[in-house]
């Protein structure tokens, strides 16, 4: 079977890594470029005209009719084909969302596939919505949709989550339809706890999460610098037999234990299988899909090889390569670029190999790429704060200007500088849960009482910080350990509630909440209507109404409960406790309350952003700072050359996320540890026809045979103590019309123009 041959080869290369010599070594033109050659003639060509076919869907459907006559041919190719296998090369910028869902709409209305016997998988939640909300706009003026009939649209992990609570088998691992699902935070906090209360030797506790991975993949104990093996192997068989005991999963767990669950046998039989982003899809996730395909199930999967940056996943740039080697898939492309103007895309597409380069323009010519020489960041954020000035004020919003990082440690000091410049800004990162600890605790509060023998969360709601009464400690574990020994309870948190009264009396308002958890589980099981949690648990004296952010948590608590109780009320299975646990499970997954609808628009302001999480977005004004040669490519010991492809296909897909403007810039004196000198060599494969070039703004330094001539004038004066925003307190050592030199101790001697200096007297 095709996928289970693409299963195979993805497997036998996820970890092939060798020993590389530094970066430097390379000239721009010896960079390896991409594995993936498919000739052109391997793809299938578009008809002329689809007038005919759009005409036959309008007499089914009037309303799909019209929205196929505004795709281009390319993207009807692929919605009216009837090949069992595609395989659609959609570019960067070229509507593949737009296609995938006229798919499946086409599928649906047209060739009458039910929307249960659909999978349809992406790899992000925002991703996964957007389909289901666009396939939702077709039906208002139709009976609704039950929440049962898109069960299996949506993320790989959380499809995997409703097939392991269908599956037969389940029980035979030890775990119930009810399991719950532990984040990267708890799963932290778990294997913490085992540690402890176990006493086991774990090295390199902090790397735990890599460790495990090449573990489970490996078998590989040894890490690091470590000469003899640990109790790594142990953790993990006591891990395994404390999430059988206490029902729960991690997000591993999800995919391992539904690829063994459909090993065994095959609960699903779907008709069709469509992929999003196919090129991200890691070895696991392949064997998924492989199990997934039944004898007659048809396959549609949509990528973009050029912009596979995702190998630390697990994934690869050659997963188009093997599946189109191992199957007779039908070929189809999506060449037509609508996001970026003409030069920019062509500066792009320089980055791509010679076979790859299919992009096609759409728009005009527009601006060139600009590459600027500063100083350093400090002297470039400073340069920001005034063009966005400029650029605002003459009609652009804040939030389609970007300023993308290749690392997350370059945005501090842009953070500073645009805050004392009066420049709004927000950081775009993917925040957890533990940011908002109101909400984090409610988190924890509402897995007690739906998962009474979760003992970490019940934990975490009592010796939480901010809100709980009392210290978690090795002390307390052991304590509670002795008090349940010789007793008799029905469950933990009924023990630890028993516990907390037994040792901690005093504590009168969180007894009453551990007995409040107990009631509210019992509740949830006989009710049939909803139920008041805000109160039922008697939350408003935990949190702490002396508290100066009380209104806050109280705000931000009331709303998360509505969130789940929408939730809860379009649940159309399951009673209360089930539809709740499914909540609960979607905010694991989904790692915020906003289940229903997504995240809040992220208030105006500049993104400040990576380049790995600028993906799939796109803005009028993109900024990439830093492109130093040491940060892009990132220098890696160990990276070898499919490193150096990935980081080429990062700078393709930054330069791609500009509608009309992007400027690159490099700095001469790179506060980053591994920048080398010089702009990125991969700008070398760009022709200078396409960039324009703007001189470097290092200050000129004056200076006469034996010391700087001290500006008579200057306010900065020599041995006059200073401060500076990143460097801290230092010392002026000298200072010109054009210069002023300081020594910043542990960060040594650092130079500054007058009018970018932003240094402070002591």
């Amino acid at each position: 079977m095709s996928l289970k041959n693409l299963h195979r080869k993805l497997r036998s290369t996820e970890f092939e890594g060798n020993e590389f010599d530094p970066i430097s070594a390379f000239e721009a033109q010896a960079v390896p470029q991409h594995g993936l050659v498919i000739p052109k003639d391997r793809f299938t060509e578009p008809k002329e005209s689809y007038s005919v076919d759009i005409k036959v869907v309008s007499e089914k459907n009037s309303k799909l009719g019209q929205a196929l006559e505004t795709l281009n041919n390319y993207q009807l190719q692929a919605v009216f084909s009837d090949n069992t296998k595609v395989l659609l090369s959609a570019m960067v910028g070229s509507g593949k969302t737009t296609v995938l869902t006229h798919k499946i709409l086409y599928l649906h209305f047209i060739k009458g596939i039910p929307l249960s016997k659909m999978v349809v998988l992406t790899f992000t939640n925002k991703a996964a919505r957007e389909i289901r909300e666009r396939i939702l706009y077709f039906y208002e003026d139709l009976e609704p949709i039950q929440s049962e009939e898109l069960r299996y649209f949506g993320t790989f992990h959380s499809v995997a989550r409703q097939l392991i609570k269908e599956h037969p088998q389940l029980s035979k691992l030890g775990f119930t339809p009810a399991f719950s699902i532990m984040d990267k935070e708890a799963q932290v906090e778990f294997l913490q706890r085992l540690i402890l209360t176990n006493e086991l030797d774990i090295k390199y506790q902090n790397k735990l999460d890599q460790r495990l991975k090449l573990y489970r993949n490996e078998k590989q104990i040894l890490y690091a610098n470590m000469k003899n093996e640990d109790e790594l192997p142990l953790l993990l068989d006591i891990s395994r037999k404390e999430k059988q005991a206490n029902n729960l999963m991690d997000f591993d767990d999800l995919i391992s234990i539904v690829n063994w669950l459909l090993k065994q046998e095959c609960s699903l039989n779907p008709q069709w299988i469509i992929v999003d982003e196919f090129q991200d899809c890691n070895s696991e996730q392949v064997q998924l899909l492989n199990y997934l395909s039944v004898k007659d199930s048809s396959f549609f999967a949509v990528g973009d090889p050029n912009q596979s940056i995702y190998a630390w996943r697990g994934s690869t740039d050659q997963i188009f390569e093997s599946y189109i080697a191992d199957t007779n898939c039908q070929m189809m492309r999506l060449p037509l670029n609508y996001r970026t103007s003409g030069q920019l895309l062509s500066a792009a597409s320089y980055l791509l190999n010679d076979e790859q380069n299919d992009l096609q323009a759409t728009r005009t010519a527009g601006n060139k790429l600009r590459l600027v020489n500063h100083f350093d960041d400090n002297q470039e954020a400073f340069y920001y704060a005034n063009q966005f000035k400029t650029i605002h004020s003459e009609g652009t919003p804040w939030e389609q200007i970007a300023v993308l990082f290749r690392t997350r440690q370059q945005i501090g000091i842009f953070e500073s500088i645009f805050q004392k410049e009066g420049i709004p800004f927000q950081v775009i990162s993917k925040s957890t849960l533990k940011d908002y600890p109101a909400l984090y605790w409610l988190k924890k509060v509402l897995l007690s009482a739906l998962q009474i023998n979760d003992i970490d969360s019940i934990l975490s709601v009592f010796t939480s910080s901010d809100f709980g009464c009392i210290k978690s400690s090795k002390a307390l574990l052991n304590a509670f350990g002795k008090f349940i020994k010789d007793k008799s309870f029905n469950n933990k948190l009924e023990a630890f509630t028993a516990f907390l009264q037994f040792k901690y009396p005093k504590e009168s308002i969180h007894i009453k909440l551990g007995n409040a958890l107990l009631a509210f589980h019992n509740q949830l099981l006989n009710s049939k209507t909803d139920l008041d949690v805000y109160s039922n648990l008697n939350l408003e004296q935990v949190l702490k109404p002396i508290s100066a952010h009380y209104k806050e948590h109280v705000n931000q608590v009331k709303q998360a409960i509505e969130e789940l109780q929408l939730y809860v009320q379009n649940q159309s299975f399951g009673n209360l406790l089930e539809a709740y646990q499914a909540a609960m499970g979607q905010v694991s997954l989904e790692g915020h309350f906003q289940i229903n609808t997504g995240l809040k628009k992220i208030e105006d302001g500049v993104r400040l952003l990576t380049i790995h999480a600028a993906k799939g977005l796109e803005f009028d004004y993109v900024f990439l700072s830093g492109a130093n040669s040491g940060l892009i490519p990132l220098n890696r010991k160990k990276g070898g050359p499919k490193h150096l492809r990935e980081e080429k296909r990062l700078l393709f897909v930054a330069l791609t996320r500009a509608k009309n403007n992007m400027e690159i810039s490099w700095h001469s004196q790179s506060t980053a540890w591994n920048a080398e000198e010089g702009p990125s060599y991969f700008l070398n494969a760009i022709p200078s026809a396409l960039i324009e070039r703007i001189e470097a703004t290092k200050p000129e330094i004056i200076t006469t045979p034996d010391a700087p001539q001290e500006s008579n004038d200057s306010p900065w004066k020599k041995d006059m103590k200073i401060s500076h925003p990143k460097y801290g307190e230092g010392i002026v050592i000298s200072s010109t019309a054009k210069e002023i030199t300081c020594d910043f101790g542990k960060f040594g001697e650092k130079s500054f123009a007058p009018q970018w200096a932003n240094l402070k007297k002591l």
